[in-house]
């Protein structure tokens, strides 16, 4: 078998996306450590070691720990420097790397607006592609839903990561194309 890569992710909105859209390519595992903006670098690294063994049995040859941005006090571009850092110190027997989507995965789904705008009934209808990388994905998606909707991370994320065109949405979002490389896609 060639390079298993396995993925763990944040949330049940993030797990939920990943595996509508990546079904049986990927192994995707929900982390159960310290996630969110204040979480220290330290103990998202130390508290996936459980799932990183985990995914080695599954023989997973390599992890990507996807974790959202969100609003942590240092930028973007250092953060990811100083987790894949503090990553590549720890020995896991095995490559494991981190990536994040600039501020969270719904700027991923963001990413092809004008895909989910035409095939999802609960998104208004003729939206044009702009730029919502590093913005807070959720809240520009909540501005686009229809009235009488009202946006579920994990019934709705899962059907908007699924509709989004890969091809499309990683000219639009930097930090999905570099998740996307990560995966070999």
């Amino acid at each position: 078998m060639a390079d298993r890569i396995g993925i763990i992710v944040d949330g049940p909105g993030d797990y939920a996306s990943l595996k509508e859209r990546f079904k049986d390519l990927y192994k995707i595992a929900k982390t159960d450590g310290p996630r969110g903006h204040t979480a220290q670098i330290e103990k998202i690294v130390s508290a996936s070691r459980k799932q990183i063994e985990m995914l080695k049995v599954f023989k997973c040859s390599r992890v990507i720990i996807l974790l959202d941005f969100e609003s942590r006090d240092i930028p973007y571009e250092e953060f990811k420097k100083l987790i894949n850092e503090k990553l590549s110190k720890e020995d896991f027997g095995i490559e494991v790397i981190a990536c994040s989507p600039n501020q969270m995965i719904e700027n991923w789904y963001l990413a092809d607006v004008e895909e989910i705008s035409k095939k999802r009934n609960f998104i208004k209808k003729n939206l044009k592609q702009k730029n919502y990388e590093g913005t807070h994905g959720k809240d520009e998606l909540k501005k686009l839903i229809e009235n009488n909707h009202s946006y579920n991370e994990v019934k709705h994320g899962s059907q908007l990561f699924n509709t989004i065109r890969l091809e499309i949405a990683r000219n639009n979002s930097s930090s999905l194309n570099d998740f996307l490389n990560e995966i070999k896609m």
